[in-house]
């Protein structure tokens, strides 16, 4: 039957959301409570110190970058998941050579996408200002 092909996706669903919704039951369980109605706890941290700058200050946009190529990649992996699903039906109509040659090939192109990101040096940290003199 079709539907018990997506039982381990179903049951990997359900341990996905169980698991999140366990954290979020335990931190708000956890969470520190004011009793006094002071508003310190909402108040910037900076080392024990009262902060003497701005909070919100401007990060460099290597941080975005590196985590917006974080994103993409990710989504691109997202895509082995239907791979290897369907990869007994390939196998059953002797097409499994065709099955891995296509993910070869998927995968040689994030290889080439990564590959130029490291020769751009988007992965060198600590040198943001080279970064910022070649855009």
């Amino acid at each position: 039957m079709i539907l018990s092909d997506y039982v381990a996706v179903l049951i990997f669903f359900v341990a996905m959301v169980l698991t999140g919704g366990i954290m979020v039951l335990v931190s708000h369980l956890f969470q520190a409570r004011v009793r006094d109605g002071s508003t310190a706890w909402a108040e910037p941290y900076e080392c024990g110190l009262q902060a003497q700058a701005l909070t919100a200050g401007r990060y460099p946009i290597h941080y975005y970058l590196v985590s917006i190529l974080f994103v993409i990649f990710d989504v691109e992996t997202v895509f082995l998941i239907p791979w290897a699903l369907i990869g007994h039906e390939f196998k059953l109509k002797e097409q499994h050579v065709f099955w891995f040659v296509e993910m070869l090939v998927f995968l040689l192109i994030l290889l080439i996408g990564y590959a130029y990101l490291l020769v751009r040096g988007v992965f060198e940290w600590g040198q943001e200002k080279e970064l910022e003199e070649r855009a």
